[in-house]
């Protein structure tokens, strides 16, 4: 998705100022179908967790553990 600024016609009934509105663009919409064909896949609750699972596994600092008999 892109973001383009609405164009407005001079000060008259029913004015406002100019907006940014979203607009899908190729590249958006080639992602919404990989993502919808992404959704329909056995794995897909596993992808959509790894991003979380890695992204905390990084901010935690690592402990070592030692194992006693």
């Amino acid at each position: 998705m892109d973001t383009v600024r609405q164009r407005t016609v001079a000060p008259a009934p029913g004015f406002h100022a100019p907006v940014d509105i979203a607009v899908l663009t190729d590249r958006g919409r080639a992602e919404f179908a990989r993502l919808a064909h992404d959704e329909r896949l056995l794995s897909w609750t596993a992808q959509r967790m790894n991003d979380y699972v890695l992204a905390n596994a990084e901010t935690r600092p690592t402990v070592a553990l030692e194992v006693r008999p």
